[in-house]
């Protein structure tokens, strides 16, 4: 039975219950009751008879992960810019930029 109602639910053959409704406080409770014991998101969704894309939604919305208190993801650092002018290439104190120039910048770091 629980196969079906997977089956039936991803392949969008039935309509669930409260797809597309706004989420009540008591199921908001009763998802994160059952994150806390570890449901899986299948689960949670044929028994809340919400689309597992609802579910994630709504776990990241009520940040059940803790990322902002441990953010998980992080973008990585882009790469300074690097000053191609002639001035660096040759002696980067004489850059135009002045102390705006990362090679400047890198070399007082490193001093």
């Amino acid at each position: 039975m629980f196969e079906e109602s997977v089956k039936s639910m991803r392949r969008r053959t039935v309509r669930l219950d409260r797809e597309g409704d706004y989420w009540t406080e008591d199921e908001k409770q009763q998802l994160v009751t059952m994150f806390n014991d570890g449901e899986g998101i299948t689960s949670m969704a044929v028994q809340l008879q919400r689309t597992e894309p609802a579910i994630i939604q709504m776990i990241e919305k009520l940040d059940l992960f803790n990322r902002k208190e441990q953010p998980v993801r992080r973008k990585s650092a882009p790469k300074p810019a690097e000053c191609l002018c002639a001035h660096c290439q040759l002696d980067p104190a004489s850059c135009p930029r002045g102390d705006h120039c990362p090679k400047v910048l890198e070399g007082e770091a490193n001093a």
